[in-house]
């Protein structure tokens, strides 16, 4: 008996042991779905794997319990567009997500129920990057690869690849699948947790050591396929290893800050890439008497140009226009005063009919508060220096967001300015970052952003003047068929 006795407390012990398997079978989501204003999710037990390949959770069931709570705290309180989605929705949906949270296996299930969570709320205002575990970037793999990939007409193409690997997989080869799901499905999936700029850098993230099976069509039509694997932190390719790309459309082509190109007509072409401080605007202001004594028409590309302040747009714009102040949109955010709300703790919705004051106190006791709406403005002096306003064009596509979208907003009042290209981002609104847990940030649009005359921005975009898409076979020609029609506009062909 009393070797029995050693034999059950060891056993005992062992089955007490972290990352021993659980008495109880283990709960997986294998399905969501929305019933009314509650996420469902749908749970079955499976077994357990025992040995070194079992499953084990890295973020205990506690942590994973205050990130959600921590989620739907901050958005409750700071996501600008939760008015469009109801607060108390909200709630039902945090309370429909706590159980699958607390049940979910590893990090990357646990992600994905946030992620879920996240893609209800409307325009990709809110969402989740999780870091903890996971590469540094998202472009680079395991064996040496380096990929880029750009949108081209709902096409995802290769712009750039590893030097080395353009044998294998040349640029301008589009991708068809990932892990057998055609490459449209698999976008939807990420357009659903994040704003579109944004996806095609996701596409192939993810914890370190996943693998994608990757499918793609060459240019000359023949296929192949490559495992790309995210890599673990000391293996993702150097930021400088030489690539291949498709001419005009390496990530330096596209992002670069300035450019400066003259077409017949003395016709000026503006290469803008950000509205960032610095650099850019040292090389606008150097340029700019070469540009005003030569420049009969200006074309401004803001392709790509997804990066910087409203500020220096308007800036920019400023030595473009004889205006000497600019509007831009409409803005809108939460407000929030605990002493206040406290007064709409007793007020009832009949209350605030006729009394404006017992109105704004039950809105903040229940979330519901918001500034009122203020359009931007920009103020130069007069004698800011010599201005250049000609015929202009300014090229848009859909990775143009934030300061660049205000500037098309200023654009739009100048009426020797036009649009041409595809609808922009709607990527808009400033946001906050909060960390849920230790490499799990999530981020909250807390600024509504909307056109002067009140309608939507965020997740919507502006549409230009003249639509002109790019089609695959452009891209692979070497034709620019925004370039084109801009110039055509302004009678240069």
């Amino acid at each position: 008996m009393r070797k029995n006795f050693w034999l059950f407390a060891l056993l005992a012990a062992v089955g007490a042991m972290p990352g021993a398997v659980a008495q109880q079978p283990t709960m997986q989501t294998v399905g969501v779905e929305l019933k009314g204003d509650t996420l469902v999710y749908r749970t079955t037990s499976v077994p357990t794997r025992r040995g070194s390949g079992a499953r084990t959770c890295s973020w205990s069931t506690d942590e994973k319990l205050f990130a959600l709570s921590k989620l739907w705290m901050e958005v409750r309180r700071n996501s600008a567009y939760l008015d469009r989605f109801g607060a108390r929705r909200w709630d039902s949906l945090y309370r429909a997500t706590i159980a699958p949270v607390m049940q979910s296996r590893d990090d990357p299930e646990f992600c994905r129920l946030l992620g879920d969570l996240c893609a209800q709320l409307p325009g990709n205002q809110v969402f989740i990057i999780p870091r903890r575990n996971a590469p540094l970037t998202s472009i680079g793999y395991e064996g040496g690869w380096q990929l880029r990939l750009m949108d081209v007409g709902g096409h995802v193409v290769v712009c750039e690849v590893s030097a080395d690997k353009a044998s294998i997989l040349p640029p301008g080869s589009e991708i068809l699948s990932v892990n057998g799901q055609p490459v449209g499905e698999a976008m939807s999936r990420v357009l659903d947790r994040m704003p579109r700029r944004h996806a095609l850098r996701w596409l192939l993230y993810g914890p370190i050591g996943t693998p994608h099976e990757v499918e793609f069509r060459r240019p000359d039509g023949t296929r192949g396929s490559v495992q790309l694997v995210n890599p673990r932190y000391g293996s993702e390719p150097e930021m400088d290893t030489p690539v291949a790309a498709l001419p005009g459309r390496s990530w330096k082509d596209l992002h670069e800050d300035f450019r400066l190109t003259w077409y017949p007509g003395d016709v000026a072409c503006l290469k803008i890439g950000s509205f960032e401080p610095g650099q850019l605007f040292k090389a606008f202001h150097d340029a700019l008497p070469e540009i005003r004594a030569r420049a009969r028409k200006l074309i401004l590309d803001l392709r790509f140009n997804s990066r910087g302040s409203d500020y220096m747009a308007a800036e920019l714009i400023s030595h473009l226009t004889r205006d000497t102040v600019l509007y831009g949109p409409l803005l809108r955010n939460r407000i929030y005063d605990a002493a206040l709300a406290s007064w709409g703790a007793w007020a009832e919705p009949g209350d605030t009919v006729r009394n404006s004051h017992v109105r704004f106190a039950y809105q903040l006791y229940n979330d519901e508060a918001f500034s009122e709406p203020k359009r931007e403005a920009y103020r130069f002096p007069q004698n800011r220096g010599e201005t250049l306003v000609v015929p202009t064009v300014i090229l848009v596509n859909n990775a143009t967001g934030e300061a660049a979208e205000t500037f098309l907003v200023f654009a739009a009042s100048q009426p020797h300015m036009s649009t041409v290209g595809t609808t922009t981002s709607g990527d808009v609104g400033r946001r906050i970052r909060y960390s849920l847990l230790p490499g799990l940030p999530c981020y909250i649009c807390v600024r509504e952003v909307r056109l002067p005359d009140g309608s939507e921005l965020a997740g919507r975009g502006i549409a230009p003047d003249i639509e002109v898409g790019e089609s695959l076979d452009d891209l692979l020609s070497g034709r620019d068929p925004m370039l084109e029609k801009a110039l055509q506009i302004l009678g240069t062909e």
